[in-house]
């Protein structure tokens, strides 16, 4: 019973607070609200000026060459860093699996407590013919996640997009905190 009441917190901790993207027809979106192309980091004890600081941390230990990433900033106030991920995910296109790179743009606002994040450009494209992925649209206009009517097309690559995007969130809210999975060591 106690394992059942653990894993029933556990659960509900994670969806009552999930900051979390979700793809739509319009592109990345708040799961929460779905009007928002952001989501808010709730990191409670942690002034603006240390979440700032733990966040250019982040991106020192994250990235080969930090400061070629870094596009503008801030202090204590604002971060915006640029990423590239090759081989991102596979778009199943007539049966072919495609490679996706994708480019995006990490804009970060900082206040006491909380960290706003927004993707503020996101480019998805298959690198030998630089087709694009897009969110909506026709079939021949790219490779679409959902078709123009607003139906999903791709549940894949859906699911593809959002986990990588939630996992990158995750890992960010580990390191606000000062924590992070090279810690642990």
């Amino acid at each position: 019973m106690r394992k059942l009441i653990s894993i029933l917190f556990v659960v509900l901790s994670l969806t009552t607070f999930a900051q979390k993207f979700t793809v739509t027809p319009n592109g990345l979106r708040d799961s929460e609200d779905e009007e928002k192309n952001y989501i808010v980091i709730e990191v409670d004890g942690l002034t603006a000026k240390q979440l700032y600081d733990n966040t250019l941390k982040y991106i020192t230990k994250s990235y080969k060459n930090p400061e070629e990433v870094l596009k503008g900033q801030i202090e204590g106030d604002y971060i915006k860093f640029d990423t590239y991920v090759p081989e991102m995910f596979y778009y199943s296109n007539s049966g072919a699996k495609m490679q996706i790179d994708t480019k995006y743009t990490t804009e970060l606002k900082f206040k006491d407590n909380k960290v706003r994040l927004e993707i503020e450009s996101l480019d998805m494209y298959h690198p030998n013919s630089n087709t694009k992925v897009l969110f909506s649209g026709g079939i021949f206009e790219g490779y679409v996640i959902y078709k123009k009517n607003g139906t999903l097309f791709k549940e894949e690559a859906k699911q593809d997009i959002e986990n990588y995007f939630n996992s990158v969130i995750e890992d960010l809210k580990l390191n606000l905190k000062g924590e992070s999975e090279e810690d642990n060591w």
